[in-house]
């Protein structure tokens, strides 16, 4: 062998040599240098079990590193192995490649407190005090770093102020090149939590631009994990249930609000619990498929809303309802839906039929109550839904159900249960009126059917037909005590409703039927909170002789107003319909059935026969029929000469009691008990000239 090459080969030995020794050496010195100055270079104390320096092949291993919170104490951060290896050879080029970073089984805290975190003072530490070094021109240099994997991190995350904690584990994060220049850094993602569910992410995201695209996925995510955020908001106990989702996303951070996104997401076994533990809302799954969501183009496109086993507990109190309650701090009794409200309702709608009942005719236009627009109260504005665009292709509600419960009532809280309730709807938009169908199960055996064209985002065009069949009122005891002090016995209702709205303008015509109606005895002991309400003497009177009590009930208003409520305006009118039935039921009667004449006034002259004629006794067997059939009503008789009679008062006082005995005598031939015929003293005004009237009325007495 040539001397020059021997010379060479021992020359490259011993720089390899030294290399070598150079690395082995190296890795300690970097090691103690790093323990012995750790609080020099990051305010931390810190430990390392070794450092590794391969200088031939630019591999760099950093093993067991553990860096103490600021208390030199609890650990911060740890991992087991960081192994990172650099192109040596590209470095001639001024560039730096790295081509693997691998981390593996890292551990790691990261505490919040308002807004300082557990590594604030690190932060801290780096700024104080340090002005920017001017700028110094250097060569230019790249920089390309591939491979970067994070393996089986465990990551806690605490905020103590509010109370959240997510405790990821197996945290796996895969970055096959870090594009600092152009197009997109791809990044893949996974971890799991400890208290339960998984979350994987694969996307890429451009650093120069901000563009990204995300593939997210979430699989039994539990709920109560966002709790500590949620309650601040929300005036309930707790919330739990499990998150799912598939989803893909794409926009730029630049302009967030134009980010486009699609998928599916779903939530399982949701319970929300009020304070005292009673259960708020449940159901057993809520599922959405998205098709599209431009935020952009305000444009959502949604091809599937399911929700199944939906149970909601609604309960009114005289402060407020679920509903006002759920906001914290706040109740809300201007909504209020209590029987408070109710009763004042009833007052009112007592009070203005005395008013109108001394009129037996009163218009159309008071029978039917209408709500005006408030021309002196400012309309609230409302948000501009139609620049955005909502569609919903099907809309699927089963097994639902509605538990009431109405605390402001007593002796007995008014507990009713709707059940089975059913929700088809198809093609839901902004832009223009849908189908819905509802049906459900009232109370212990009625039935609910509804069948509706709405705009759910906009109500001020809509038609809707609502039935309900089968409805056992003695489920209302509680109500019917605490307004009348009787007891519901027996009766079945049924309604129907025809509603059209146009321009805001409602329409409605109502039609209530209860078929055998029936009240037990006075509660005594109660101070019946609408006693002004005749009640139990309606239904008596408007009860046929098939049993069926029917009334109609027409509704008009407009939707818009603030004071609108159909609710209340169906109270109102039904409510009103009592008072003036029991008031007055012969002109009920009258009006129920056409051409009724039961009980229309009698004229006769004054001088004519003292005797009953064909067509009197043919109203008197009717009336006859009518009191027999009613034996809890008395008939009222009113005997009235006209001023022009000219009789004196001893005259008058005899021919009215000879027309009354021989009214009373046929009646009594006819069955009718005779102390319940009454002369009254009283005198009803009329026109006819030379003639005597004779009118009558029908009276109830409550207990």
């Amino acid at each position: 062998m040539k001397k020059w090459l021997k010379i060479l080969l021992i020359v490259l030995g011993v720089l390899v040599g030294i290399i070598l020794l150079a690395g082995i050496f190296a890795g300690p010195i970097v090691r103690a240098y790093a323990e012995k100055h750790s609080e020099e270079l990051c305010h931390r104390k810190a430990t390392i079990k070794h450092v590794r320096i391969n200088f031939l092949t630019g591999k760099v291993a950093v093993i067991g590193l553990d860096v103490k919170e600021e208390n030199g104490k609890d650990r911060f951060l740890y991992f087991d192995k960081l192994k990172v290896r650099v192109s040596l050879p590209r470095l001639l080029g001024k560039t730096v490649r790295i081509n693997k970073i691998q981390l593996n089984d890292l551990t790691g805290r990261v505490i919040q407190n308002g807004n300082r975190f557990n590594f604030s003072d690190i932060i801290d530490f780096y700024t104080k005090d340090r002005k920017p070094k001017p700028k110094k021109k250097k060569g230019k240099w790249t920089v390309d770093i591939r491979n970067i994997h994070v393996k089986s991190a465990d990551v806690l995350y605490q905020d103590l102020r509010m109370g959240s904690k997510f405790d990821t584990k197996d945290v796996n994060i895969k970055v096959p090149r870090l594009k600092l220049k152009h197009g997109l850094t791809r990044v893949n993602m996974t971890t799991a939590f400890r208290n339960g569910g998984d979350f994987a992410l694969k996307g890429g995201y451009d650093i120069r631009k901000g563009d990204f695209e995300a593939h997210v996925k979430m699989h039994e995510l539990p709920l109560n994990m966002a709790w500590p955020y949620l309650r601040k908001v929300l005036n309930v106990g707790s919330l739990s249930g499990k998150l799912r989702g598939d989803a893909n996303v794409s926009g730029c951070v630049k302009h967030i609000t134009d980010m486009v996104f699609s998928g599916t997401a779903g939530l399982s076994n949701f319970k929300a619990v009020n304070k005292d533990k009673s259960p708020l809302l449940s159901f057993s799954s809520f599922d959405m498929n998205l098709e599209k969501g431009d935020l952009g183009k305000k444009d959502f496109k949604i091809d599937e809303v399911t929700l199944k086993d939906l149970i909601v507990n609604f309960d009114v109190f005289e402060d407020g309802t679920t509903l006002s309650r759920l906001r914290s701090g706040k109740s809300s009794a201007k909504n209020n839906d209590s029987a408070v409200e109710l009763v004042e309702t009833a007052e009112t709608a007592g009070k203005s039929s005395k008013m109108s009942g001394k009129s037996a005719k009163s218009s159309d236009k008071k029978n039917n109550p209408t709500v005006e627009p408030a021309e002196t109260v400012e309309t609230a504005k409302k948000p501009n839904l139609t620049a955005t665009k909502y569609l919903v292709k099907k809309l699927s509600v089963s097994n639902g159900k509605i538990l009431y419960a109405d605390h402001s009532v007593s002796p007995q809280t008014q507990h009713f249960e709707v059940s089975g309730v059913q929700i088809q709807a198809d093609n839901l938009s902004n832009n223009n009126t849908s189908p819905i169908q509802l049906k459900a199960k009232l109370g212990t055996m009625g039935e609910l059917v509804c069948k509706a064209k709405i705009n759910p985002f906009d109500l001020k065009n809509a038609a809707a037909n609502i039935s309900i069949k089968n409805l056992n009122i003695k489920d209302f005891t509680p109500y019917s005590l605490y307004y009348l002090a009787y007891p519901v016995e027996d009766g079945l209702l049924e309604f129907a409703s025809d509603i059209t709205i146009q321009n805001n303008w409602l329409e409605s015509q109502n039609m209530l039927d209860i078929y055998k109606p029936a009240f037990g005895k006075k509660d005594k002991s109660i101070k019946p909170a609408a006693a002004k309400i005749p009640m139990k003497a309606a239904m008596y009177v408007i009860t046929d002789r098939k049993g069926h009590a029917k009334m109609e009930l027409p509704v008009t208003g407009d939707v818009s107003s603030p004071e609108f409520s159909f609710r209340k305006v169906i109270w109102k009118t039904f409510l009103n319909l009592v008072v003036k039935i029991a008031a007055s039921p012969v002109d009920f009667i009258a009006k129920a059935v056409a051409g009724d004449e039961t009980f229309k006034p009698i004229s006769i002259p004054v001088d004519a026969p003292k005797e009953l004629t064909i067509e009197h006794v043919h109203q008197l067997n009717a009336i006859a029929e009518y009191l027999k059939e009613k034996k809890e009503m008395d008939l009222e008789v009113f005997l009235t000469p006209h001023a022009d009679a000219g009789l004196n008062a001893r005259h008058e006082g005899e021919l009215k009691q000879q027309w009354f005995d021989l009214m009373k005598n046929h009646l009594v031939k006819q069955g009718v008990p005779a102390d319940r015929v009454l002369l009254m003293n009283e005198k009803k005004e009329h026109k006819s000239k030379g003639n005597m009237r004779i009118d009558f009325n029908l009276k109830y007495e409550e207990e």
